[in-house]
């Protein structure tokens, strides 16, 4: 299915800050220390949590999976772990954006998916990886020591989707011996990572809740609310500069569906929905049925109308992507393929936009550093 963007409404934001003369971040007055905190702890001590349960949660259920599978193999039990994956992953994408503390700590986030891989990094070492079938990958712990790109997401979703992989694994040749015995350990290891997450996120959080002239990291609550901000502003970033705009290359002829994100699995603009979703709750500070509208960093803008506008502006774009097929793939087969990508990636942009000027000004977060920056 096709979407035409709605141009209308999101102009809506930008025409009504120029018709009300929304004050610049420099007019207003400097926002008290204690509503960044009661923000911070909002998000990271009430918010968060219980999506890293999630994530754990699902990723002890995809190991089961792999494992019940691996034990009888057949089409319904492939069926099964795919579909486990996909529940997963779905946590993961949400989860993905936030890109701070124990998400990042010593790349932790590129171990759970090693993406992008701008130099099929990850292919070579998988072809290299059958031929000589290491009994070492198939042990959890000793994987966990190994190159990122054999490891996670990624990884996993060569081994379920590519191919004639399921085949193999469910004919139990060696090839799919190994393979299985590789799932699981990939799995298992992503289990182990998201525990990490869960044990290491309180101390975080309360460090970031507790920010002022006594911490060491965190000199005041806005400084550490910078994070949050970041997270939302670069998330969007991600969306436009890497998980579209590398698929869609410079023109129609250059367009490579291989170059998205989970193409094997057909799932790239699925991860986009997904970011969405996690992305928002930065914002808004519900996340499904966790947490409570307006307590995210919506709480700290006092322009109702502003705010209004933003929330449809970004349930325009989350709308337009509910309603296209679950990869970049698929958009690319049917008539006027291409300009519907650009066209989202057009409209990802303007929520940038929107969160650069408006959010980043009346939040008083917005300072112009941009991690991706010579990216």
């Amino acid at each position: 299915m096709i979407f035409k963007p709605n141009w209308r409404s999101l102009l809506l934001s930008t025409t009504t800050a120029m018709a009300f003369g929304l004050a610049s971040p420099g007019a207003h007055a400097d926002i008290p220390d204690e509503n960044y905190q009661a923000v911070l702890a909002h998000l990271l001590g009430t918010v968060m949590p219980p999506k890293l349960d999630e994530f754990h949660a699902s990723t002890e259920t995809l190991t089961q999976e792999f494992k019940d599978f691996c034990s009888d193999p057949d089409a319904g039990g492939l069926e099964d772990t795919q579909t486990a994956f996909h529940a997963a992953m779905d946590i993961w994408q949400e989860i993905q954006p936030w890109r701070m503390g124990p998400l990042v700590a010593n790349g932790r986030d590129q171990h759970i998916e090693y993406w992008p891989d701008k130099h099929g990094t990850a292919a070579r070492q998988f072809r290299k990886l059958m031929f000589d079938k290491p009994a070492a990958y198939t042990d959890p712990e000793k994987l966990a020591g190994a190159s990122a790109a054999l490891q996670g997401f990624p990884a996993l979703e060569e081994v379920l989707f590519a191919d004639d992989h399921g085949d193999q694994m469910i004919a139990a040749d060696e090839d799919g011996v190994f393979l299985c015995q590789y799932g699981t350990a990939i799995a298992t290891n992503l289990g182990t990572l998201s525990a990490e997450l869960q044990d290491e996120w309180p101390e975080f959080a309360s460090a970031m809740e507790n920010a002022g002239p006594d911490s060491m990291d965190y000199p005041t609550a806005k400084f550490a609310a910078t994070d949050l901000y970041r997270a939302l502003h670069e998330g969007l970033l991600i969306i436009s500069t890497q998980k579209l705009a590398r698929p869609l290359g410079e023109n129609a002829e250059d367009a490579r569906a291989s170059r998205a994100e989970s193409p094997i699995s057909k799932r790239s603009l699925r991860n986009i929905e997904h970011n969405l979703i996690g992305l928002f709750a930065i914002y808004d500070g519900k996340w499904g049925d966790i947490g409570e509208e307006g307590k995210g960093l919506a709480a700290l803008i006092d322009n109702s109308l502003l705010d209004r506008s933003f929330r449809l502006n970004w349930q325009t774009v989350g709308d337009s992507v509910a309603k296209l097929p679950p990869s970049v793939a698929e958009v690319l087969e049917q008539p006027d393929d291409y300009k519907t990508l650009t066209d989202l990636k057009g409209q990802i942009e303007f929520l940038t936009t929107l969160v650069e000027n408006d959010v980043g000004g009346n939040t008083q977060l917005g300072g112009g550093f941009n991690a991706l920056d010579g990216d």
